[in-house]
């Protein structure tokens, strides 16, 4: 027998990476740069909107409208800087769920089952994860300097909160690899989450002094110190991933495909239902066994009790409704008393929708619907009882909570909120086939389109605008 050494005709990785490449369609430079100004100019205008209602909201808050505006920006900062911390834990969960290594179909099937290089393979994914990863985070720290209206050096700031980004990221990646258990580090995020969320309710309650003006003090060499360890452990962090590429399996890159098939289908079709289902899937699975009991009573009565049951073993829609119960009153405190009425109608079907799963699930699936047979209305009418209940005891607890909410004010909200919410859940499939008509000024418009996207939003808008003249 002839030993054959096969490793002479083992591709290398750029070897497979170009030939990839050149069957895809090339464009000319002209197109790709034209394509690249056009998303810049885009992300420019939605920045500057973004940046100017945010400086109106601390230029209308810093005015007053309140009686105590002396406390309105500690609360301000130390809500922001939690909330900044928060984003940062789900910014970690959500790079765990989605990977973040995430391979297409032709590469996972094909690429990574020949010997090849793998760890050269994956680096350019790995870098478009840690891009991403450090981009997000410096995004949030920019917002939690605009916000907070804090007076740091900038550079370094930025530079501080990208290094934790990349590192994040790098960690994630090892997770993914198979160093750390991608489900207990979840886990302990989750965790850390709620935790955070407590905290962040609790601080326009307890009212603290002015914790955050060491950080306006410090100076710019302490930050510039800062920024280059975190940036020295990022690089260290990025080595060990990047060397950990190798042993990363074709399960560990499609961890995350379900989730990212449905993101991408939800935002090219405008129909997040193909995301919250596969949302709603993972968290099944996470939950793993329940214990069964039996439901007595009548047949209205099993609806509602099985609804019930199911808020209550989704825990994260219930704390979420019970978390956004601080947020017109957070509003109070710093001053915001001519938007108030808007702000706890919005905030009161945000917090009633997160109990609507039921609701969603009975209207978008005709299957269900037949298994439990009755009629359409009274299934409807049945898992209708738990929102419902839920929006009037959020609007009462807001009321008289918050020294800023009449009587009318939280009636309209609790109404208001559960026929947005209803008209959200029982929204039918999106149909794509309206015809276009030209304005003259946007081009050709989709008006059936817009108006299946306005239903909610549109009634949401009208009653929100009814909250701000009955106050006025």
């Amino acid at each position: 027998m002839t030993a054959v050494d096969v490793r002479e005709n083992i591709p290398r990785a750029g070897d497979l990476r170009r030939r990839v490449r050149a069957k895809r369609p090339r464009q000319s430079l002209m197109a790709t740069l034209s394509l690249l100004l056009e998303r810049a100019l885009y992300l420019g205008i939605l920045g500057g909107l973004v940046s100017e209602v945010v400086r109106d909201g601390l230029r209308r808050t810093g005015e007053g409208g309140a009686a105590d505006t002396s406390s309105g920006t500690p609360v301000i900062q130390l809500t922001s800087a939690v909330l900044a911390v928060l984003c940062a834990v789900l910014l970690a969960r959500a790079l765990l769920a989605f990977g973040p290594l995430y391979v297409g179909a032709p590469a996972r099937t094909w690429l990574l089952s020949t010997p090849v290089d793998r760890g050269r393979l994956l680096v350019g994914h790995f870098a478009l994860a840690v891009t991403l990863g450090t981009v997000a985070s410096a995004v949030i720290g920019m917002a939690l300097l605009l916000v907070a209206g804090l007076t740091v050096p900038l550079a370094p700031w930025l530079a501080l909160w990208a290094a934790i980004g990349a590192a994040e990221t790098c960690g994630c990646v090892l997770a993914q690899a198979g160093l750390r258990s991608p489900r207990g580090l979840q886990r302990v995020l989750g965790a850390a989450a709620y935790a955070l969320a407590a905290v962040a309710v609790t601080v326009p309650v307890v009212r603290p002094g002015d914790l955050l003006t060491g950080l306006e003090r410090i100076g710019t060499a302490p930050y510039t110190a800062g920024a280059a360890v975190l940036l020295a452990a990022a690089v260290i962090t990025a080595r060990a991933a990047r060397r950990s590429l190798d042993a990363v399996t074709r399960g560990a890159v499609s961890s995350g495909v379900e989730l990212a098939t449905a993101t991408r289908v939800s935002v090219l079709s405008l129909d997040f239902t193909f995301f919250w289902s596969i949302v709603l899937e993972r968290r099944a699975r996470a939950i793993a066994r329940v214990r069964s009991a039996p439901i007595r009573g009548s047949r209205s009565a099993a609806l509602v009790r099985a609804d019930l049951a199911r808020v209550l073993r989704m825990r994260t829609g219930l704390f979420i409704w019970a978390a956004l119960i601080s947020v017109p009153y957070a509003a109070h405190v710093v001053g915001l008393t001519d938007f108030l009425p808007a702000l706890h109608l919005v905030t009161a079907f945000l917090a009633v929708d997160r109990l609507a799963g039921g609701l969603r699930i009975i209207s978008r699936a005709p299957s269900i619907r037949r298994a439990l047979g009755g009629s359409d209305r009274s299934l409807t009418l049945a898992h209708l009882v738990v929102p419902a209940a839920g929006a009037v005891v959020w609007s009462s607890l807001t009321a008289a909570l918050t020294p800023g909410i009449s009587a009318l004010t939280a009636a309209i909200s609790a109404v208001g909120a559960g026929l947005v919410t209803y008209r959200m859940a029982t929204r039918p499939p999106m149909d794509y086939g309206g015809s276009l008509v030209d304005f003259g000024v946007f081009g050709p418009t989709p008006v059936g389109l817009i108006l299946q996207l306005a239903r909610g939003p549109a009634l949401l808008a009208v009653l929100a605008l009814v909250q701000i003249a009955l106050a006025t």
